[in-house]
């Protein structure tokens, strides 16, 4: 994950200024890296303690991620176009103008949406330290 320069060839504020970067980058790195953690964890209890199970039974007539009972005309709950289940307003997020999603899969495509942000990220270091790199 380190990278190497060779700094000898800066001038000595030079040098400081670009490991101050690198400094800065290192602590960026960690914090995106905390945030993750904590969204996976997040996502994780979302899914232990709010997925209907298929060990039990449930009516259909319960929110399938905090177990509430919905009613027959207000709260009746609405279907999750992401996993088919149907949810309660209390557990929904909204995305986009008129869409939303259950909690559960909005935290997904969040940490996805990280995943990848952080993928990109690396790719894109790795191709400027290429180009830093005498060959």
């Amino acid at each position: 994950c380190c990278l190497k320069m060779d700094l000898g060839l800066l001038q000595a504020l030079e040098r400081e200024r670009v490991l101050e970067v690198l400094q800065r980058d290192k602590q960026l790195r960690t914090i995106e890296e905390d945030r993750i953690r904590k969204m996976k964890y997040e996502l994780q209890e979302l899914r232990r303690r709010g997925a209907k199970s298929f060990a039990r039974q449930y009516g259909e007539r319960t929110c399938a991620r905090c177990q509430r009972p919905l009613g027959k005309f207000w709260n009746s709950g609405a279907v999750c176009h992401s996993c088919s289940h149907r949810i309660c307003s209390k557990c929904r997020v909204g995305v986009g103008a008129v869409g939303w999603k259950c909690t559960v899969c909005h935290a997904y495509r969040c940490r996805v949406g990280a995943d990848q942000t952080q993928s990109k990220r690396r790719v894109q270091l790795d191709l400027h330290s290429s180009d830093l790199s005498p060959n």
